[in-house]
């Protein structure tokens, strides 16, 4: 059997005397194996003085396994932790012994400690071949030697182990030794098959060994009786616990922690929180089932402040450049249908790569509607990066944008620094209150949008950048670019698809779920006191108009939660804290109703518009041709012209 598998030499050690020692050292030529080294130790009938020398020669040798008969595998296996393996007496052996002794005499004895190896009964051999058959069993040679002695008188023949043959010579016996070739190549091919598992085992044992100590978490197994099999080396540090000492013990026992022990008794679990000699620690555990049957539970557990200073580290790394999109379509709270097809419109411009253009009152949610459009995108797994182009000014944010070059201008850092747009390749870049830059610096954001390049400032270098571009804005870009506070070119570059966000006075059926998920999620137990009146009471928010739309919802509901206290109190008392809380939240200016009328007035317009806009396209699907359109339209080619120039439709995109 060869082992091409195993790159080590097998080295196996044979150990026994007389006959036997004669069989082996002749047949092993016979024998061959690849990368086998076999070592054969005679002890001459000497086992107790001999065995000590042999046994520190077979384990400075690394041995692998010793193969030997039934005494000496008793003997060695109280000395030494390499494997023993037990010659094996086959009944090919039996009748090749018998056959052997036949010349000799007719009645034979087969001498073995354990005679049930024979397998099976040969007592239909006596009246086959004539012969008369004696079994002897022993259980020490002492015994074997005094019971040949009397067979001896019979002047028969011992068919037994290399010891019983040399007891049979001394008494003037024949002896036939019961192993064959046949039987030692068995055996040597049993102990080769036998290290080749065994190997297989210590290998895989220490992957496992090396995967569980590689990781941070701490891991103890344990068994069908609670005691523990494994243990990694995070473990046992987190729990500041004797490693050597700890295999084998029931887990109570190892670590005599009362809320340690108190969660063996139960049954799996995920995320459990428990306090470990003034340590906080996350733990799980996981039964083990083979057959339907619990064999045994994984424990694994770790330290809260080092998920803390993970959490930490990626914060400030990631989350506190702006990195990254908290929110989701799913995150948004509605239940009026403008915002369901505001959404839906969302969720297809997310599938594509075009440029977004968001416009929608203060705290309307521009930013939360930009995340949702990154992460429904093909980009999700890329930064988000968000800049508010009004709270910086312009030479500040040009550095943060494009970047600059070392010694680029006084302050600048030693080894420069990237801008947003190189932090945000292959993600989305999200400028936010885009209408609050002036002319003179769009004509350079136009060109980095449409070229998708940027130059640091102070550098030289043409630098690629494969980004989407959001923008948002709270003002009506198009009254800007007729004012000419806002670059034509660029809002056409910008204005591809547009997202256009209801105020919340025209969405009145989303402010109750708004109301109800703010306070669960501030104070649940407001909620639950709320709950019998909640509608009736918050119904008075929806005639108020929120100029500053959800995040001024949301203001005189904080407000209201800290107002409110502990006490339980009754309707009508709410009533009139949610009233003040409105009164002074709400922004007293004079001119107030004349502001809501306009902002209708214009909301009003822009649907106009794109309502006029979604028909001119509609009627050029269906007919090309300008001018019977606009015959049938009832104005002049010059006229339609100019309203496709208006509505920023372009013929050869249709």
């Amino acid at each position: 059997m060869e082992l091409r598998g195993d790159l080590m030499k097998t080295k196996i050690a044979i150990m026994g005397n007389g006959d036997f020692i004669d069989l082996t050292t002749s047949s092993l030529p016979n024998i061959k194996h690849h990368d086998i080294e076999i070592t054969v130790f005679d002890n001459k009938g000497e086992m107790l003085s001999t065995l000590p020398r042999f046994l520190a020669e077979i384990e400075e040798n690394e041995t692998d396994i010793i193969i030997t008969g039934h005494f000496i595998k008793k003997l060695l296996e109280m000395r030494t932790s390499i494997p023993v393996i037990k010659l094996k007496v086959t009944p090919i052996d039996i009748l090749l012994a018998i056959q052997k002794s036949l010349p000799f005499s007719n009645r034979i004895s087969i001498a073995l400690p354990d005679l049930e190896e024979l397998q099976y009964d040969y007592s239909i051999l006596e009246e086959l071949l004539q012969v008369q058959l004696h079994y002897i069993t022993y259980n020490s040679q002492a015994e074997l030697r005094h019971k040949i002695e009397r067979f001896s008188t019979t002047k028969g023949t011992v068919i037994s182990t290399g010891i019983g043959v040399e007891f049979a010579k001394e008494n003037g016996l024949f002896g036939t030794l019961i192993y064959s070739e046949a039987s030692l190549k068995a055996s040597i091919d049993r102990a080769i098959e036998i290290i080749h598992f065994k190997r297989q085992e210590e290998r895989q044992r220490q992957q496992l060994k090396a995967i569980i100590n590689s990781v941070r978490d701490g891991i103890i197994a344990t068994d069908e009786q609670d005691k523990i099999t494994i243990l990694n080396e995070s473990a046992w540090k987190l729990l500041n616990i004797e490693k050597d000492k700890i295999i084998g013990k029931r887990l109570f026992q190892a670590v005599p922690n009362r809320t340690f022990r108190e969660i063996t008794h139960e049954e799996s679990f995920q995320n459990k929180i428990i306090d470990f000699n003034h340590v906080t620690l996350n733990t799980n555990k996981i039964a083990i089932s083979q057959k339907g049957r619990i064999v045994g539970n994984i424990l694994t557990f770790q330290d809260i402040t080092e998920i803390q200073k993970i959490e930490q580290k990626y914060r400030q790394e990631i989350e506190t450049k702006g990195l990254v999109a908290k929110n989701d379509v799913k995150d948004i709270i509605f239940n009026s249908a403008i915002m369901n097809d505001t959404l839906e419109k969302v969720k297809k411009y997310a599938k594509t790569d075009s440029t977004i253009l968001i416009i929608g009152e203060t705290g309307t949610g521009k930013e939360m509607i930009a995340q949702s459009i990154h992460n429904l995108s093909y980009r999700k797994s890329y930064p988000f990066v968000a800049v508010n182009c009004a709270a910086l000014p312009e030479t500040l944010l040009e550095s943060e944008l494009f970047g600059y070059e070392k010694g680029a201008f006084t302050g600048a850092a030693q080894n420069g620094k990237k801008g947003l747009f190189e932090l945000a390749h292959h993600g989305t870049l999200f400028l936010d209150e885009i209408n609050s830059i002036s002319p003179g610096f769009q004509a350079r954001l136009l060109r980095a949008i449409q070229e998708k390049e940027i130059v640091r400032i102070g550098g030289h270098k043409v630098i690629p950048v494969n980004i989407r571009i959001i923008a948002a804005t709270n003002e009506n870009l198009v009254n800007l670019v007729k004012e000419k506070k806002f670059r034509a070119d660029l809002y056409y570059r910008i204005n591809v698809l547009t997202v256009n966000l209801p105020p919340l006075r025209n969405r009145i059926h989303d402010i109750l779920p708004l109301t109800k998920q703010f306070i669960v999620e501030k104070r649940k137990e407001l909620y639950l006191n709320l709950e019998p009146f909640f509608d009736d009471l918050f119904s008075i928010l929806l005639t108020y108009d929120f100029p500053g739309n959800v995040r001024e919802l949301y203001n005189i509901l904080e407000r209201f939660i800290i107002l409110s206290g502990n006490n339980k109190n009754g309707f009508e008392w709410y009533v009139n804290l949610l009233k003040e809380c409105i009164e002074e939240i709400k922004i007293h200016d004079p001119d107030y109703t004349e502001k809501i009328e306009f902002q209708l007035k214009e909301n009003y317009k822009d649907s106009l518009i794109e309502a006029e806009k979604a028909l001119l396209k509609k009627y050029l699907e269906i007919k090309k041709d300008k001018s019977t359109l606009a015959e049938e339209l009832g104005i002049s080619r010059t006229t339609l012209y100019r309203k496709l120039k208006d509505l920023n439709i372009f013929l050869n995109n249709l």
